[in-house]
């Protein structure tokens, strides 16, 4: 986990200002120079250098540091062995290539009613599949930030999905996937401010040491703290999500998980009066997540359009929500 700037030797105004610019992690501080974070945060030159040389001392910087490297094959095999997670839905799962993959940020965009916590509880009860079944047999933990986590939809989509898969083996694990198990293994927590998303982000290292079956983060949603209450400071507010994506791709690499997240939609008004609704959190955040969904809806069918993927084309497919979760139309 990053070392926090506060148990570093800082000058109590040095350290007001870096904490008041977004910079609350060692991590905040990689790549800037002494004038770049100088202007970032109202230091002088003098005192950003003081501060990067206390943090990035030059005997740790002058050390020779291990790096892994291995051949593009290597990577291939790695890739071929990580089994993604089924999303319930065959047509969504075509278009990701088997479903939410591990060691990747997928982000769920979509207006509300449009299936994204539905979409992510029923990841939660997915990730729990058996091996045997062709599941990744893990864990969840699932960052709340708006409230709409309902343990008791949680359990109608747990029972329908152990219904169906105990009717297809008769294995010792299959018979020991139940609703309880599925129940015990998702683990929640609720996040009432941007700073208490910020602080459970950071201590996931610690958490997934911990936990070492988990195998899908969902935070549900990233938006919701961050749309508002920053007075125009949006550089601030850059920082901080840039902040947090960079330790979840950490997160996803280091300990093998799935990272999902959930984001609203906005709307934009060009310079001819016309609008259409877009992801929310500006153009910058759509770089952040290597896979990107839009979720959307009419009266006639719900559809989920495949934006942005490294290694699939840009597709779209439909779902439905039934009382047992996401199905196929």
């Amino acid at each position: 986990m990053s070392r926090d700037l506060t148990t570093y030797p800082i000058s109590q105004n040095a350290r007001f200002k870096l904490l008041s610019s977004g910079f609350l992690t060692k991590e905040d501080l990689n790549g800037f120079k002494p004038n770049e974070l100088a202007c970032e945060t109202g230091l002088s030159v003098q005192e950003a250098l003081d501060v990067l040389d206390i943090v990035f001392p030059a005997s740790s910087s002058n050390s020779v540091s291990k790096v892994l490297s291995c051949s593009a094959f290597d990577v291939l095999l790695d890739e071929k062995s990580r089994s993604p997670i089924t999303t319930s839905c065959k047509s969504f799962d075509l278009i990701l290539n088997g479903g939410i993959p591990l060691k990747k940020v997928t982000e769920l965009c979509g207006c509300p009613g449009a299936g994204k916590t539905q979409m992510c509880l029923q990841l939660c009860v997915n990730v729990q599949i058996p091996k045997s079944l062709g599941g990744v047999d893990g864990e969840a933990f699932y960052i709340d930030t708006e409230g709409s986590f309902v343990a008791q939809r949680l359990l109608q989509i747990a029972n329908a999905c152990v219904i169906e898969h105990k009717s297809k083996s008769a294995d010792s694990d299959v018979k020991n996937f139940t609703v309880d198990k599925i129940l015990k293994g998702v683990y929640y927590y609720p996040c009432k401010s941007y700073i208490e998303v910020i602080a459970r982000v950071n201590l996931l290292h610690q958490f997934l040491e911990e936990h070492k079956k988990v195998s899908l983060i969902v935070l549900d949603s990233i938006a919701f703290h961050f749309r508002y209450g920053f007075d125009g400071s949006y550089s601030l507010r850059s920082r901080l999500l840039n902040g947090i994506v960079q330790t979840l791709v950490k997160v996803a690499n280091d300990y093998n998980v799935a990272v999902v997240l959930t984001n609203q939609m906005t709307t934009k008004i060009h310079e001819d009066g016309s609008s259409n609704l877009i992801p929310a959190l500006g153009e910058s955040w759509g770089h952040a997540c290597a896979i990107r969904c839009i979720l959307s809806w009419n009266e006639e069918n719900r559809q989920v359009h495949l934006l942005k993927s490294p290694s699939m084309a840009e597709a779209r497919a439909f779902y439905t929500i039934t009382k047992d979760g996401i199905r196929d139309v």
